[in-house]
């Protein structure tokens, strides 16, 4: 333990040494100084009241009075002096237990931390032995020590409870001292006494809830262990316990991890094969998207004919009909003509819608020409009705390839540009398509409002349209991406594989 304050320790020992001199030399100064004053120059005799006065208050008062200052002042400083030793001892003390709960608590290691353990109460009580044992089974076994021989390693590896003086404070609970083991007949044999050990201190090592070991050191000089000695180790015993406790649980958390991990392991195994089973009927279910979307291609192709061949050539007819009852009646020509005329345009709406339905159900174009002229229709319409300009660009040779890719690779682009109809407030669209040797890409740009793609992605019920793009892409075996950001527009991109048809 560091000194108390050098200054303090100075003064304390010139008031000591000082306290019995200067009332002295005060004494025979006021003796002295009465005899020459009263006797020597008024010629006053030796018994007269002013030199009895003189002598009891010069010569015996003032250096009785200063002997007591004097004295209170050493006391004084002695006890500042502890005082300030006691404050030093116990900040070493503090400081050396920080520094104790710091290392045990760096590592969950066990014997990592009873190695930190012995190695800093060694060093911070100035001992050259020690160790460190813990109860297991019922016993005390040795887990670490220091300055012990290889002999009394080997034969007091283990201790049971209540034997010798770590076994009783372990058993007990509580501290054991014995500041000269040759004073105490009983332990002259022990195994302390057999290392010539002469001052031993056991604590028990102590959760919150039991004792877990104990710590034991050893000076071959007789030592006195006083409270703070007592204080201390006792405290780092709770800090070692708690440590202890912890790196037990940690030992218990690494072995259920590993059994975890096994487990997790064998679960993996079981999911890959789950996946893969998964991945098969997944196979399976875009086998029956495909011929779904061929049914439904099929369907609207067979109905779009139909309409072609039989509702629309009898519109054209009733238009014929209409036609010439209008040249005909001439004897009515005002109330006959405007009802005609009126016919007339009635059937052409008509007309306008059903080429409009046509289109909607099965482009003709798509069919007969393929994907670009098609492409060039839905573009123009979207032109001609919303007064949106757009371009389309074609890069490579135009190709004629399986049908069924045609028309996702069409009714993708369609609903890319009904929702720039209905939603983009767009004033401009580009459409690129790009002719690769064995694959096909098309881009839809458009500079609308745009959309935040994270809440259309939580929002999956209300956007089947962007879904429908997207698992069409997906049932030819392609793939579709979709960019846009809040006033930036959209962009959306489809890449397709596809076989030439043949001629």
């Amino acid at each position: 333990m560091a000194l108390a304050n050098p200054s303090t320790t100075r003064f304390a020992r010139l008031v000591a040494l000082r306290r019995w001199l200067i009332p002295i030399f005060l004494s025979a100064l006021g003796f002295g100084y009465t005899l020459w004053e009263n006797v020597l120059r008024d010629g006053r005799p030796l018994w007269s009241s002013r030199v009895l006065i003189g002598f009891a208050l010069l010569g015996v008062a003032g250096p009785a009075l200063t002997f007591l200052t004097l004295t209170y002042a050493t006391r004084a400083a002695t006890a500042r002096e502890h005082a300030e030793q006691e404050r030093e001892r116990q900040r070493q003390q503090l400081i050396a237990l920080n520094t104790i709960g710091e290392a045990v608590n760096q590592s969950l290691e066990l014997e990592e931390v009873l190695n930190r353990t012995i190695d800093y109460v060694l060093d911070t009580m100035r001992l050259e032995s020690g160790e460190v044992r813990l109860i297991e089974n019922g016993q005390l076994v040795l887990h670490t020590s220091r300055g012990v021989s290889a002999e009394f390693v080997a034969t007091e590896s283990i201790v049971p409870l209540g034997q010798c003086i770590c076994g009783k404070a372990a058993q007990r609970g509580e501290l054991i001292a014995v500041e000269d083991l040759d004073r105490v007949p009983r332990l002259e044999r022990a195994a302390c006494a057999c290392e010539q050990f002469r001052s031993v201190l056991s604590v028990p090592v102590r959760t919150h809830e039991r004792v877990v070991g104990s710590i034991h050191v050893a000076s071959r000089q007789p030592r006195k262990f006083d409270a703070a000695d007592r204080t201390l180790l006792t405290a780092i015993g709770y800090q070692v316990g708690v440590a202890i406790e912890k790196a037990r649980l940690h030992a218990q958390l690494k072995a259920l991890n590993q059994q975890l991990e096994a487990r997790v392991s064998e679960r993996t195994r079981e999911l890959l094969s789950a996946k893969e089973e998964l991945v098969n009927k997944a196979d399976e279910l875009q086998q029956v998207l495909v011929e779904e979307r061929r049914v439904e291609e099929k369907t609207r192709a067979r109905i779009a004919h139909d309409l072609h061949d039989g509702v629309q050539q009898l519109i054209i007819g009733a238009l014929f009909e209409t036609q010439a009852a209008r040249d005909a009646l001439m004897t009515h020509p005002e109330t006959s003509a405007a009802r005609l005329a009126d016919a007339q345009g009635l059937l052409r709406q008509i007309e306008s819608e059903m080429r409009g339905a046509i289109y909607n159900l099965r482009p003709v174009t798509l069919d007969t020409h393929g994907l670009v002229p098609a492409l060039r229709e839905c573009a123009a319409s979207l032109q001609r009705v919303s007064n949106i300009q757009c371009d389309l660009r074609i890069d490579g040779a135009p190709q004629r390839f399986n049908p069924d890719a045609e028309v996702a690779i069409f009714r993708i682009a369609q609903e890319a540009l009904n929702n720039i109809e209905t939603h983009a407030h767009a004033k401009y669209v580009f459409i690129r398509v790009a002719w690769g040797v064995r694959d096909l890409h098309m881009e839809i740009v458009d500079n609308g409002i745009g959309f935040d793609l994270s809440e259309v992605s939580q929002e999956t019920r209300t956007h089947l349209g962007l879904i429908g793009m997207r698992e069409r892409a997906e049932s030819i075996g392609g793939a579709l991406e979709l960019w846009s950001r809040v006033g930036e527009g959209t962009r959306v991109i489809v890449n397709a594989p596809f076989e030439k048809r043949e001629a």
